[in-house]
């Protein structure tokens, strides 16, 4: 039975078969050209929908394929199949959240469906859930377990995780069934990397490199895997290219859904130019107002910059008893922006009455709850490295909290955030041209140095450098600043690493023993960086590092 609101299917039955030829032929734009004409023509019908969204979605424009999605849905809301289809173009376009939703309506309908499952695995990885998307992977391998994909899926977060084995088990089942299943080959090829066998995941990888039928994320992996066993080996040249091409393709897929939108950089800069003229001093030092009977006995933001060592700390700190840390949530996404993006928002971030500042907090602990803090009692450590922009807020929202400013040299900072494959949003695009990463380093300091200039707030800055080079005396220095006593734990903090969840990308390192490679890491890579050095000479300058 169809309902009112369910549009009644119109199209000519030839163009329907035309489309049906096309797209099994895998000709998807003469698909695109049947059906967007019938639809000009007055016609409806959701196979002329999903046509256009397949070819929009080929051709990156993934905000035009999802409303095509979505308009061939409304003739059919419970075809599983077109859920699907919508939920990957959700994902693609950072929107994890819906597309874990349309993934979970579409197992409802069909709780025997190892795609649907593989796919809600797939989103809760880009989401950072890792936890969850094996387990859906597991799932789809359950039931269906000459399923590839899904055993690669394990494979690459076994890998991840630093379970080498795993990885090399699951990867070889998966190869097994599909002998150049891109994705088991980068699984094998992070496990020979993470034990220095960088020629092995040169020659896995190697044959993959001219295969045109990899490409978007899949090829961007294997092109960062790619460079990092070129790195290994000392082929500065072949790795930086690697990356670069890595990236590339990553602003070929992402690019069009941010060109119409403001750069992150900018919105950083008209902040920061905001800060800048304002007169110091602008929020009173407060007792705490986080602070109650179930609240922390002591509010701590971790922040600075990405790469600069604040998971690292986040993992040393989150080892002692007294310490409870949420990593990498967004605490105040829906606190922050109108004070920070709208025009006026730090005027009236300043005359905000009582009663709002009182809701606010609320809803600042409310969040941290829903993510799984558990503040009670203990040192609450909120780690977001570019929490560094919402600064202006937190001074307002809680004066008497405690700013850890993690500092690294901003040139391996760069570097390490061009290198590092990240899911891409309108911040994480910043990362993928170094002229661009390096400005957007350039704006984020400028926030974080007005703020921490204009507002007065308890800093203490670590410098990830010291910590490596010394780190028991750098480590009870920060525990003083918390007021907390040092813990024998903490100097085994790689063991306590390995039985948590970890969403940033320095999983592997973290869980690792406390290494000095990351320490000038620009170096090797001095030429290639020539151009992005004098925007980020001020700020090795400012943090006292040495010039070359």
């Amino acid at each position: 039975m169809v309902s009112a609101s369910t549009p009644v299917s119109q199209a000519d039955p030839a163009v329907l078969q035309g489309i049906s030829q096309a797209v099994g032929s895998g000709n998807l734009r003469a698909a695109f050209e049947l059906a967007h004409q019938a639809i000009l023509r007055g016609q409806q019908h959701p196979v002329l929908f999903n046509a256009r969204a397949l070819w929009l979605q080929q051709t990156g424009r993934l905000q035009d394929a999802a409303d095509n999605f979505q308009q061939a849905r409304a003739f059919t809301p419970n075809d599983p199949n077109l859920l699907n289809a919508l939920g990957l173009c959700l994902a693609r376009l950072n929107r994890t959240q819906d597309a874990i939703a349309l993934f979970e309506e579409a197992i409802a309908l069909n709780p025997k469906s190892a795609q649907s499952h593989f796919h809600l695995g797939w989103a809760r990885g880009m989401g950072g859930d890792q936890k969850g998307a094996r387990k859906s992977y597991e799932r789809a391998v359950t039931l269906d377990p000459r399923y590839p994909e899904a055993l690669s899926g394990i494979a690459a977060i076994a890998a991840r995780e630093g379970d080498r084995d795993g990885a090399r088990s699951f990867a070889q089942k998966a190869l097994r069934l599909n002998p150049r299943e891109p994705t088991a080959i980068v699984a094998l090829a992070m496990a020979d990397i993470a034990e220095g066998a960088f020629q092995t995941a040169e020659e896995r990888l190697q044959p993959l490199l001219g295969d045109p039928g990899i490409t978007g994320h899949t090829r961007a992996l294997m092109l960062g895997f790619y460079a990092d066993a070129m790195n290994g080996l000392g082929r500065t040249g072949e790795a930086f290219a690697a990356y670069k091409a890595k990236n590339e393709e990553l602003y070929r897929i992402n690019a069009p859904r941010f060109a119409e939108r403001r750069r992150a950089t900018d919105i950083f800069n008209t902040v920061a130019s905001q800060l800048e003229q304002l007169p110091d001093g602008q929020a009173p030092v407060l007792e705490n107002p986080g602070a109650s009977g179930d609240g922390p006995r002591e509010h701590v933001f971790l922040l600075g910059f990405i790469r600069s060592g604040t998971t690292l700390l986040e993992q040393v700190l989150g080892s002692n008893a007294g310490v409870a840390v949420l990593e990498e949530r967004e605490t105040l996404a829906d606190i922050a922006p109108p004070f920070l993006l709208e025009a006026g928002g730090l005027d009236r971030l300043s005359t905000l009455p009582g009663d709002e500042l009182s809701k606010m907090r609320a809803r600042y602990w409310e969040r941290v709850r829903e993510f799984g803090g558990e503040p009670n009692g203990k040192v609450f450590i909120d780690k977001q490295p570019l929490n560094t922009f919402n600064l202006p807020v937190i001074a307002k929202l809680f004066p008497g909290a405690k700013i850890l400013f993690a500092l690294r040299d901003p040139r391996d900072v760069v570097f390490s955030s061009f290198r590092r494959h990240f899911e891409v949003n309108a911040t994480m695009f910043e990362f993928l041209r170094l002229q661009d990463a390096a400005r957007f380093y350039d704006a984020v300091m400028r926030v974080g140095m007005a703020s921490l200039q204009k507002f007065p707030l308890a800093v203490h800055r670590h410098r990830y450098e010291d910590m490596v080079a010394d780190f028991e005396p750098q480590v009870r220095a920060v525990c003083d600043f918390l007021g907390i006593a040092w813990d024998d734990s903490m100097r085994n903090f790689s063991e306590s690493a390995k039985m948590r969840e970890i969403r940033s990308p320095s999983v592997l390192q973290v869980r690792r023993e406390l290494y000095r490679e990351g320490v000038d890491q620009w170096k090797k890579y001095e030429r290639q960086l020539a151009d992005i050095l004098p925007i980020l000479a001020p700020w090795v300058e400012k943090f006292g590092y040495p010039r070359g």
